[in-house]
């Protein structure tokens, strides 16, 4: 199917097509030995010559009439040459339809592809491919429920590869680190299409290649026969190459253009983000566009070719929120992966120039005979970066999940994400999910946050003391710290403790911050009343030329309730240090997406109930502490305590040795 053998109901359409050259045929019925059985395998193999040589003429021949049938004995057929006599000729190279008249019809009568899904009782355009003429290639992939900017550029849907002139899926031969490539100009032309795939043949004269390309609509089912949501986003290409040179032809320099990746919009960084990246020998490698330019440790550089690489599993291009991934199937693996830097210009926003990157993907190492077909297999994800879908894959595509880059955060911001979307299939709101995902964390960290909150009360009840040890030792900074850990010890107070619960706290803020980096599930989601866009700033306005954004204040200010309600403990500096940190998270979160800040004001929210109830239980009371088993604090204590007495020790000493007898 898709291939260069049409037979059966696509007799006919070969048929029209008209005689084709003698050579053709007599080459080709080689290969339809293989194909077929009995008698009739020469007209078969006719037909397939038929198909192939005259797939690209530009103008349709009158209907011929059916050529009849070739006896044939039970030997080797006359036209199929002796063993170790040479090869046929190869035929004269087709007419090649005009370059400048295909980039016409792409603009006037594209080939799409166009994938539906039921919404609102009907079915409504879910992803659309654009086929370029020129390379047979996808040019363009259109999401149609996604959209650039909910703020900006609301109108326009998210296009995947919209600015390249190169599509996904296209050959690319001569791939060295040392000079550029060459592509794929052969003009294709369709010659087939049912309701979920579509066909493209041509040939290449200067290689003397027939290369038929066919795409198919991939939709993979689980165990339980339901279709994963994340393979709505794949689509299989399948590559026949034919060899009609005289020669063997070497392979081993060829490869699949896997497409570019760049900012969608101005708002969006233009070098943290994007990436191209592969997944070999068990491992993601990934790189900027910034990778290309050098810097103070490394020399710039045109472009870069990887491997070999063992096992390839998969490489591709990504954006913040947007992925192209190809993913070669068994026999189509290679070792190599060629990448470069390159400027885009995003055409709705007055074709302002952002930096991105392009990746290709190498064939195995193949050679061709005369007249010998290959074919290659790859699975294309072009989709976004939804943590939930690709993680659905990962039985069908191992490891392809793991693009979401979480880093070492990966223990937190899988669960986090998880939680996000569990919550989200329950109320269909995405701020509502943040929301009842906060509740999830306080509630684990709740033993812990108790802890603390009388730890910290504990110590507001030994200031006193310690303020009359700084009295009589104004001048020993040292004798009181060490009198400060007999306190701790005599009251069995452990002075970290009451960090515990913020060092457990900002290991989860971040994760959830980098969930939130690469959540294409929250872009253009609104949650309620001014907040329009979760994976924007919540700006209602601007003052000055600065945004308002007005829910980083209320961060702000709950945090700082919170503290209040908070006892206050420890030194001087370390008290404003903490009085510091809601004006360093309202920094931190000012300017990013507007779930974050969400996120931290119902946690503050949540910690000031947690800590109004907390204050309605009985509060502690100095005592001596009880004998037991030190535990690690307390052993720490210990040994700063000895040290300082050690030190104490010998500096008493040193002042005695100094003392300068009387006469």
């Amino acid at each position: 199917k898709g291939g260069f053998a049409h037979v059966g109901d696509a007799a006919e359409h070969h048929l029209r097509l008209g005689t084709a050259h003698a050579a053709v045929l007599t080459a080709l019925q080689q290969t339809g030995k293989l194909l077929f059985n009995g008698h009739l395998h020469g007209v078969c193999a006719a037909l397939l010559g038929l198909n192939i040589y005259m797939g690209n003429n530009k103008k349709e021949e009158p209907v011929p009439a059916a050529p009849a049938p070739v006896q044939q004995t039970a030997a080797a057929p006359a036209s199929v040459p002796a063993p170790g006599a040479q090869a046929p000729a190869a035929p004269s190279a087709p007419e090649q339809p005009s370059v400048n008249k295909a980039l016409e019809e792409d603009k006037t009568s594209p080939i799409t592809l166009t994938a539906t899904q039921e919404a609102d009782g009907k079915q409504e355009p879910f992803i659309t491919y654009t086929f370029n003429r020129i390379g047979g290639s996808i040019g363009a992939v259109t999401l149609h429920n996604d959209i650039v900017d909910s703020q900006k550029v609301a109108d326009h849907n998210i296009t995947i590869n919209e600015a390249q002139q190169r599509g996904i899926g296209e050959l690319v031969f001569n791939m060295d680190a040392t000079q550029d490539p060459s592509y794929d100009n052969t003009v294709y032309k369709e010659v087939s299409r049912t309701a979920d795939s579509v066909t493209l043949e041509g040939y290449d004269p200067a290689r003397q290649l027939f290369i038929s390309k066919t795409y198919t609509l991939h939709p993979v089912k689980n165990l339980e026969g339901k279709v994963l949501p994340g393979s709505k986003y794949l689509i299989r290409l399948t590559v026949s190459l034919l060899n009609k040179s005289p020669n063997v032809q070497d392979l081993r320099y060829m490869g699949i253009f896997g497409g570019s990746a760049y900012p969608i919009a101005k708002s969006e960084p233009k070098d943290t983000y994007t990436h191209f990246f592969y997944h070999a020998d068990g491992s993601l490698e990934q790189e900027v566009p910034s990778y290309f330019t050098g810097g103070f440790f490394s020399t710039a550089k045109a472009r870069v070719l990887e491997g070999p690489l063992q096992d390839l599993t998969y490489a591709g291009v990504m954006s913040q929120y947007y992925a192209t991934i190809l993913l070669p199937q068994n026999e189509s693996k290679g070792s190599t992966v060629y990448a470069t830097r390159q400027e885009f210009p995003l055409a709705h926003e007055n074709n302002t120039l952002v930096p991105g990157v392009t990746v290709a993907m190498g064939i195995p190492n193949l050679t061709m005979a005369p007249n010998e077909i290959k074919t290659l297999t790859y699975d294309i994800y072009t989709g976004p970066k939804f943590n939930a879908y690709l993680r659905d894959l990962n039985l069908t595509y191992p490891a392809i999940s793991d693009i979401m880059a979480y880093g070492w955060l990966v223990f937190p911001s899988v669960p986090m994400n998880w939680l996000l979307n569990l919550f989200h299939g329950w109320f269909g709101n995405w701020g509502v999910a943040i929301i009842c995902m906060t509740i999830v964390v306080r509630a684990l960290i709740w033993p812990l946050h108790k802890k603390s909150y009388m730890a910290m009360k504990r110590m507001s009840l030994v200031q006193p003391e310690m303020a009359k040890l700084k009295e009589k030792y104004p001048d020993d900074p040292q004798k009181v710290n060490m009198e400060m850990m007999k306190l701790y010890q005599k009251y069995g107070i452990n002075p970290a403790s009451g960090c515990v619960p913020m060092l457990i706290q900002i290991p989860i803020f971040f994760a959830f911050y980098r969930v939130l980096q690469y959540s294409a599930e929250l872009r253009g989601q609104p949650f309620c009343l001014w907040m329009t866009d979760l994976s924007l700033p919540d700006t209602v306005g601007h003052l000055f030329g600065i945004p308002i954004n007005i829910l980083p204040l209320i961060m702000a200010v709950t945090m700082i309730v919170q503290m209040r309600m908070t006892p206050q403990a420890g030194e001087r500096s370390q008290r404003i240090i903490m009085n510091l940190m809601p004006l360093m998270f309202f920094l931190f979160c000012y300017n990013f997406a507007s779930a974050l800040a969400l996120y931290w004001t119902t946690q503050n929210l949540i910690s000031i109930g947690q800590t109004a109830l907390i204050r309605r239980l009985p509060m502690p009371v100095l005592s001596a502490a009880k004998k037991k088993k030190p535990g690690f604090f307390q052993r720490m204590m210990d040994q700063q305590r000895v040290a300082l007495e050690e030190q104490q020790r010998k500096a008493k000493g040193r002042n005695m040795r100094n003392i300068t007898p009387k006469k």
